[in-house]
């Protein structure tokens, strides 16, 4: 099934989406949420009463910013998290939700002022004058309504003329509705030398107008100005400002979130440049080649450039500056005049820029809508990210494919280009704080290898499901078939950012990557060893990534979109969309041979294999523990929970073996026809293993739960259907590595020369339409089969309703304390709620001793009451406050808080008996509470001896 493609094949851009007014939007968005996250940060550091900024909770809770991971923060803080939300809400208090929402409203108001503004500037008295100022004779008018009407413009654009510009171009500014259009005085005076230059000029600003060009760009410089004077400016001031008035006992831990805010400015700063000029860098060649068609001479881009660079080091640098310039160079212009190649090319930089810039949305996003955490925001945070990522690097792919497959030229794998998505990802992490908070860097950066990897997973997939549809699909227009692959490759995003957010950040951030303390809860050393096993961790963690509700329809999209694929019939002749997207040449030239799509039926036969290499896994492994079982009546959870571990790893070599088999007899599509295979394989599998393991006990050899023969559906069924995400995401992963392995053997032997190694069978050329209906039926099929595992593995499957890990962060980190960070966290304890504490405290006991004496023996239980009830209150104030860090004050601490409880109430049954003796107990426990108060603070300031008290304003 090859597209016949035309001998001299010349793509129209016009065809696809340009997928530049997106880009736009990505750094218009980018710019916004910036302002919320950057302006709300310093907004917050100002209203905080306290001086010790967002580090004041942590320190009093015992973590160690300044040489701890950030995983220990959030231990110590999860561990205490009571007191630590109490805390924050009366020293780190969240600011009004409108204040989150005003930063990025005052940008837009001063953006909308730019924009209307910055029109008028430029067309101010003094610097332009009216065309008619000029044009006398009304030539250049009549000139200006034909090109105008060429272009298909509603109405002639105004025009001003600007004297003193010498150059021989022209510009627009304005609006779309609006535009001006300004011509520099040197262009007039080339209209009489260089009529047809003077004309091509004039048709490409025309251009620019017809392609809606003029707003989007004007909206963009507008917002990133606005972003200049709203954040950057005054984010500046501000970081200069915190790093002069740094406190010497916090620096360790301020200066490299300082550094981290400073570098995020110069990031920003630079991305936003390079992004725009690579955007209009693109936009001038539209206009080019759109002046062409409408009568432009050649000749009008016939500029004098200089000879290339010889040596490497001078074009690397004519390289590196080409990326700062906003137009291309003459001669790439002179060459897309003919060839459209360079508006379908897969570059670097626009790549990299889109992952980071995603990723800074995501993180600020999260930051400055911190109050609006439940699930449904992080939905609309990650769909955000992964929208715009798919909007600009999804089209820019389907592009790319479908001028490679047009052209006959080789289609790029999406390998490369994705690792630079993934790399931009993984630098924009490094510059804000998810995974570093107070530390240069995270202790594990190893871990963003992951998404990089992840991001070359996802467009390598992106890629391969853009050229099969582009070859297969036969209607109209492409749009159809792009729209599908955009959709599922928002929803794989999505699913990726959401585990980053949710588990992969913690990774970074120090927690452990051996699957056997993974899943532990509380990393209790009680846990039975059987659970410490790598199939029971394996099986336990798969099932939380599939906890999470866009995990398997993500899975079920991988490889149900692509499939869709082999429902088309295979076209008689040329497709129309690719009549109209090709000009000229010869339409019967057939497409590469390399590159046709494989027989569907040996990627079902090869799923078909690897679920009968499942049930034998499976009956090896029950024969194995046979072995094993323990006596009648002595069956434990334990070896249960073995056994169905032991099952999925059978379910996951069936995968493996499928997807082997398949991307191994595949040239092209290695991942997709791997994808496809294991999980045909996974859906085989795991009937023959339900049917196996409800049929335990009929098999002698193989009893293995049961010794009695019986169908037992309903007791393997709640296992098994624990099971089904876990070995759909299980059969997913074993399909990237099986194909990764297959076209790394591939590449290998490529480069040692020709090779034997045969490839499947593909689709005959032409509309043979031979099986297409017996297709559709098995796809159809499979379709059913997906979405009905998918929906019943993901139904009274427990959802994640708060960011994981905090549930298994809810441990004291076990790490060594330096004497000058103990001595910082004793002395923040002490001043965010220690001395209160205790001053309310000795308060109250001189006020009861005093009451007491005045009483002279006798006195009233009403007048009483108050201060049982207050010995209480403080106990149980006191025990609800952070565990002091020192471990000796604590010891002191602890029972401080065990005899004032019991005082209180020692002291209220001695009102409710009118007991003398009672009363007189409390007031030695009293006093052994004082003594112990005493022993605290003594500690304290025994700790803090080196270390003067920098006195926080008292909290309002």
């Amino acid at each position: 099934m090859t597209t016949t493609l035309p001998r001299t094949r010349v793509v129209d851009e016009r065809s696809m989406g340009a997928g530049t007014t997106v880009r736009f939007v990505l750094l218009v968005v980018l710019l916004l949420v910036s302002c919320g996250y950057v302006m709300g940060g310093i907004t917050r550091a100002f209203s905080h009463p306290a001086g010790f900024g967002r580090m004041g909770c942590l320190l009093a809770s015992g973590g160690d910013p300044f040489h701890g991971t950030a995983l220990d923060s959030l231990l110590s803080a999860s561990s205490q998290s009571k007191a630590y939300d109490a805390c924050t809400a009366r020293y780190e208090p969240q600011l009004p939700w409108w204040v989150s929402l005003a930063w990025p409203v005052l940008l837009l108001a001063v953006a909308c002022l730019l924009f209307w503004g910055l029109p008028a500037w430029k067309a101010r008295r003094g610097r332009v004058v009216p065309l008619a100022a000029i044009d006398h004779d009304g030539a250049i008018g009549r000139l200006l309504e034909e090109f105008a009407a060429v272009a298909g413009l509603a109405r002639v654009p105004r025009v001003v003329v600007d004297p003193a510009a010498p150059s021989t171009g022209a510009v627009v500014f304005g609006s779309n509705r609006r535009p001006t259009v300004c011509l520099h005085g040197g262009l007039l005076a080339r209209r009489r030398t260089d009529p047809e230059g003077f004309r091509a000029v004039l048709l490409h600003e025309m251009a620019h107008i017809r392609h809606g060009d003029v707003t989007v760009t004007y909206v963009t410089v507008a917002v990133w100005r606005a972003f200049v004077v709203v954040v950057l400016v005054p984010a500046v001031a501000y970081f200069v400002r915190s790093a002069v008035r740094m406190s010497p006992m916090l620096r360790p831990a301020e200066l490299p979130a300082l550094t981290r805010g400073v570098a995020l400015m110069a990031f920003m700063v630079v991305l936003v440049y390079l992004a725009r000029a690579d955007v209009l860098r693109h936009r001038e060649i539209y206009a080019d080649r759109a002046a062409m068609r409408w009568g432009a001479d050649p000749r009008g881009w016939a500029v004098a450039t200089p000879p290339p660079a010889r040596s490497a080091a001078r074009r690397a640098l004519a390289a590196f500056a080409e990326l700062w310039r906003t137009h291309p160079r003459w001669d790439l212009r002179r060459d897309s005049l003919t060839d459209s190649a360079a508006l379908f090319g897969i570059r670097a930089l626009p790549l990299f820029l889109t992952g980071a810039a995603a990723t800074l949305i995501n993180y600020q996003a999260q930051t400055a809508t911190s109050r609006w955490n439940g699930l449904w925001a992080e939905h609309v945070r990650v769909l955000l990210s992964a929208g715009l990522i798919t909007a600009v690097v999804g089209i820019a792919l389907w592009r790319s494919v479908a001028h490679a497959v047009l052209t006959g030229r080789r289609v790029p794998s999406g390998v490369r280009a994705g690792l630079w998505l993934g790399a931009g990802m993984a630098v924009g992490e490094l510059v804000v704080d998810d995974v570093t908070l107070f530390r240069w860097l995270p202790a594990r950066p190893e871990v963003l290898a992951l998404v990089v990897l992840a991001g070359g997973v996802i467009v390598w997939w992106a890629t391969q499901c853009a050229h099969l549809w582009v070859r297969v699909w036969r209607g109209r227009t492409i749009r159809p078939a792009m729209l599908l692959g955009l959709a599922a490759m928002c929803l794989v995003l999505s699913a990726w950012f959401a585990w980053w957010q949710r588990s992969g950040t913690f990774f970074a951030m120090g927690t452990p990557l051996d699957l056997t303390r993974l899943y532990e809860p509380s990393a209790l050393e009680s846990v039975p060893e059987a659970y410490r096993t790598t199939p029971v961790a394996a099986m336990v963690n798969l099932g939380k990534v599939t906890s999470g509700p866009l995990t398997l329809p993500a899975i079920a999209a991988l490889w149900i979109v692509p499939l869709l694929a082999w429902v088309i019939r295979p076209a008689a002749g040329t497709p129309a969309w690719v009549r109209g997207a090709v000009q000229g040449g010869d339409e019967e030239t057939p497409g590469r041979a390399e590159d046709a799509v494989p027989s569907l039926r040996g990627v079902l036969l090869a799923g078909v294999l690897g679920g009968a290499s499942g049930w034998s896994a499976l009956v090896g492994v029950m024969a194995v523990l046979h072995t094993r079982q323990p006596a009648p009546g002595q069956l434990t959870r334990h070896f249960a929970v073995g056994y169905y571990a032991w099952a999925l790893v059978a379910l996951g070599a069936a995968a493996a073996t499928a997807a082997l088999v398949a991307s191994a007899r595949a040239r092209r599509f290695r991942l997709l026809t791997a994808l496809i295979a294991a999980q045909a394989a996974t859906a085989v599998a795991f009937a023959g293993t339900f049917v196996l393991a409800s049929t335990d006990g009929c098999v002698q050899p193989l009893n293995t739960l049961v010794r009695t023969c019986d169908w037992r559906p309903g007791m393997s069924w709640p296992v098994f259907h624990y099971l089904m995400g876990p070995a759909l995401l299980l059969g997913a992963l074993t399909a990237v590595v099986a194909a990764m392995a297959v076209a790394a053997v591939a590449a290998v032997r490529s480069s040692r020369g020709p090779s034997a190694w045969s490839a499947a069978p593909a689709w005959p050329p032409g509309g043979q339409g031979r099986g297409t209906a017996a297709r559709r039926v098995w796809v159809g099929a499979l379709c059913a089969a997906a979405l009905g595992v998918t929906a019943t593995a993901m139904a009274d499957t427990p959802r994640q309703t708060s960011r994981p890990g905090t549930a298994s962060l809810a441990r004291t980190p076990d790490v060594p304390v330096s004497d000058r960070t103990r001595q910082v966290q004793v002395i923040i304890w002490y001043a965010y709620g220690g001395e209160d504490l205790v001053g309310r405290f000795m308060t109250t006991s001189r006020a009861f001793t005093g009451l007491l004496v005045q009483g002279k023996g006798t006195i009233e239980e009403s007048r009483v009451r108050p201060y049982c009830a207050a010995f209480l209150r403080i106990s149980r104030d006191a025990g609800d406050y952070f565990r002091v860090p020192d471990p000796q004050a604590q010891s002191h601490w602890k029972r401080f808080t065990t005899q004032l409880e019991g005082a209180g109430r020692t002291c209220e049954q001695a009102t409710a008996r009118s007991d003398g003796e009672l009363l007189m107990a409390s007031v030695r426990q009293l006093v052994g509470a004082a003594a112990s108060a005493s022993a605290t603070t003594a500690r304290m300031n025994a700790v803090a001896s080196k270390l003067p008290l920098p006195g926080p304003r008292s909290p309002r």
